[in-house]
């Protein structure tokens, strides 16, 4: 008798593996792909902020004008702070430059009526009505201050005659009186030799 053939002999799971391949996918294709803008995103770099920018120094960042105070900004440049100015927001501006005040008060003796006041360093006072900036006087011995014209405590009065063509000078119950304008001081002496000791514009409280 003559035996079967190996070759013919048949398995089930000869027919279930090549089924099982083909309903099986690449784990390639079935694998999500990775979000590259997120991942890209949270590696960038935080910017890092800005240093703040220095204030530019000048050599004489508060100047004293009739109609006001120039006052040099942060990049150097002077600006006017006017006569009108909220009291708040005229001191702020000036510490800024300067130092905070040393002294604020009130006088109710000052022939304009009643005037608040706040003091500052090299005897600048800057005086106030009904919460407005209405004036400043300068009385130091001392005082760096000066006008745009470069008259300021210990000029001469030949500088003052220099500075300002329409200068007047008359005896008055506070002493030697001059004026130019808006501008008005006293010099301690009559005569060429004469030097500037006070300095005021605008409203200010002045007593006899």
């Amino acid at each position: 008798m003559t035996a079967p053939r190996q070759d013919a002999m048949w398995h089930p799971s000869l027919i279930l593996l090549p089924l099982l391949a083909a309903c099986s996918s690449p784990a390639s294709e079935t694998a999500r792909e990775p979000d590259k803008t997120a991942t890209q995103t949270a590696t960038e770099p935080v910017a890092k902020p800005l240093p703040p920018k220095p204030r530019v120094r000048v050599e004489n960042p508060l100047v004293l004008a009739p109609d006001g105070l120039l006052l040099a900004d942060h990049d150097g440049k002077m600006q006017l702070l006017p006569y009108g100015t909220e009291r708040d927001k005229a001191e702020s501006a000036v510490g800024v430059v300067l130092a905070p005040p040393t002294k604020r008060g009130s006088s109710s003796e000052c022939g304009a009526g009643t005037v608040d006041y706040t003091d500052f360093r090299n005897g600048l006072q800057m005086t106030f009505q009904e919460g407005k900036f209405t004036g400043w006087t300068i009385n130091a011995a001392r005082s760096p201050f000066k006008t745009t014209k470069g008259i300021g405590i210990g000029s001469t009065r030949q500088e003052l005659h220099a500075a300002y063509k329409d200068l007047t000078v008359e005896d008055s119950s506070l002493g030697l009186l001059f004026s130019s304008g808006d501008l008005t001081g006293l010099l301690d002496i009559d005569g060429i030799e004469g030097l500037v000791t006070d300095l005021w514009a605008g409203t200010v409280c002045l007593i006899d």
